[in-house]
């Protein structure tokens, strides 16, 4: 590549050395992430939470895999139940989303008030306009010292009304715009 404006290069860490987790966070702030909430029912209760760590694993058989922080009660309840929703959200889903992030001062109890959830088949709530829906059977977790790397069988896909994602990237929810994209 040639021309342009030179980009300026973060100095490496000393050898054997970590990088900072302010370029970390400065790091992953540029990768783009679609969201999502992670959803699961145990003992009566709902529990949910935003996020972006979520992938496709296989496609025969279905799986997906979802990161979610050990220290949360979803990680807790999801561990117990065995039950995972994965709702992708719509940029429709905003408030939603900032919800389930702890982002407003609505409880946790309060988080799937004012929306439609259904428990398709495993008993994990999917949210019934998300883009889609994935009704998953957890088949393997994988404990980390700070997540849970979550590999789930999907039993079922809901899908709801088409419109754009909602990303998350430098810090703030987002979207694609058509005329931006090529």
């Amino acid at each position: 590549m040639s021309g342009g404006t030179p980009v300026p290069v973060a100095e490496a860490p000393p050898e054997g050395g970590a990088i900072s987790f302010d370029n970390f966070r400065k790091g992953m702030r540029r990768l783009v992430g679609a969201v999502n909430v992670i959803t699961t029912a145990h003992e009566g209760r709902l529990h949910g939470l935003t996020a972006t760590a979520v992938c496709s694993l296989s496609g025969e058989p279905p799986r997906l895999l979802a990161c979610v922080n050990v220290v949360g009660k979803t990680f807790e309840y999801i561990l117990q139940s065995r039950r995972m929703g994965v709702n992708v959200l719509g940029h429709r889903h905003v408030e939603l989303a900032r919800r389930f992030a702890n982002m407003t001062d609505i409880g946790p109890e309060q988080r799937f008030a004012d929306a439609h959830w259904i428990t398709p088949h495993s008993g994990a709530p999917v949210l019934a306009d998300a883009l889609v829906g994935f009704d998953c059977k957890v088949d393997e977790i994988f404990v980390t010292p700070s997540h849970g790397v979550i590999i789930g069988e999907i039993k079922h896909v809901t899908f709801g009304p088409d419109g754009p994602p909602l990303l998350y990237a430098g810090g703030s929810f987002t979207t694609v715009h058509p005329d931006n994209v090529a």
